[in-house]
């Protein structure tokens, strides 16, 4: 196996040796994240680490890499016997999620999916990949003429146009926007079981932000957002959770302008996603990689076998990843795991029941 080791690159410079670190991965965020920390071998003078803000750079984990980004915070720390500084950043994504969209062009007339995202990640020099698992979505032709209103972010607009369609806008720390569905990477080389490499394990199970009725409202020709909350008239979608029997409904208004059919199926998405994040599971092993060598992958699969929870060789999603070190922990990953169907277009009954590990996760 080989010797875990993060290495911070730099303006052609490697750094290592971190006392402390944490890298995140999450398929509900957009942008990866990270934080090294050392011993300030320079006290005073952080300049001579040769990293300044705004620098461009990649984290890699034994030669792979997790983040491609920027330095986004360097703070420092000291007392009377040590001095500490820390290098955080994002992918380049976080500019997708922090900017407003400022383009030359602030509407489209039936371009493509795939062509208006090119378009707002243009500005911002990122690449975007659509995945063979979306190809007919993503290279469809958007119905109507797609906007962008002033003071919108440029995710904000990746956003509404990959619910509508189903699409999960994912960071894999290439430096580049990957337009996908869940589950298509590798399958984890290694099996998550308990007694071999679990070391510790949380069960998460909430209805706080699950609904029995989502209802969606799409925009009528030529409605704005707050016209559409005060006098509707648009198109409608409804999906029913039968796990919720109490009376919840929640109402959600599109972004853009849509028809029955496409309001209905983001209500099933909406009924997906809220069902799957009430049930996720979270694992902590020891180690950064497989016992292959490869680091955790995020969006796989990866087969289970819990007999605490009563799980049995069952496959699940890798939804998150955290790879940390620390003095008391040493190498550990952890990482949040979801039923596949979380992000499908699907019946939310298909996801979830009245909660009984043995029957939840069968």
């Amino acid at each position: 196996m080989n010797k875990n080791e993060i290495i911070l690159k730099v303006n052609g410079k490697a750094y290592g040796g971190w006392t402390s670190a944490i890298i995140e991965k999450s398929m509900f965020n957009l942008s990866g994240a990270f934080g090294l920390s050392a011993t300030d071998i320079y006290p005073g003078q952080s300049a001579k680490w040769k990293i300044k803000l705004g620098d461009q750079c990649t984290v890699e984990i034994n030669k792979q890499k997790i983040i491609t980004g920027y330095i986004e915070d360097i703070p420092i720390d000291y007392d009377a016997t040590t001095h500490n500084i820390q290098f955080g950043g994002r992918d380049k994504t976080g500019d997708l999620v922090d900017c407003s969209f400022d383009g030359d062009a602030n509407e489209w007339d039936k371009l493509s999916v795939a062509n208006i995202i090119k378009e707002i990640c243009k500005p911002f020099n990122i690449s975007v990949v659509v995945h063979s698992s979306v190809n007919v979505e993503a290279n469809s032709k958007w119905p109507d003429t797609f906007k962008a209103n002033e003071g919108d972010t440029a995710f904000d607009l990746i956003a509404k146009l990959c619910k509508m369609k189903a699409i999960l806008p994912i960071s894999y720390g290439d430096g580049k926007l990957t337009l996908t569905r869940a589950g298509v990477k590798n399958k984890a080389y290694d099996v998550l079981e308990l007694g071999k490499n679990i070391k510790k394990g949380h069960l998460e199970q909430s209805n706080k932000d699950r609904f029995q009725t989502y209802i969606v409202k799409g925009q009528g020709i030529g409605a704005d957002a707050k016209t559409a909350v005060l006098t509707y008239t648009g198109s409608v979608g409804k999906k029913i959770d039968s796990i919720i029997t109490r009376y919840r409904p929640i109402i959600i208004f599109t972004e853009t302008e849509c028809d029955d059919g496409r309001c209905i199926e983001r209500a099933k998405w909406e009924a997906n996603l809220h069902a799957g994040k009430s049930r996720r599971l979270e694992y902590e092993v020891q180690g950064w990689t497989q016992s292959n060598g490869k680091v955790w992958p995020l969006n796989a699969m990866v087969q289970i076998k819990d007999k605490f929870l009563d799980i049995k060789n069952k496959e699940l999603l890798i939804a998150a990843l955290s790879f940390n070190i620390d003095s008391s922990s040493g190498t550990v990953t952890r990482m949040t795991i979801v039923d596949p169907k979380t992000f499908d277009v699907l019946t939310p009954e298909k996801i979830s029941t009245n909660f009984d590990a043995s029957q939840y996760w069968d």
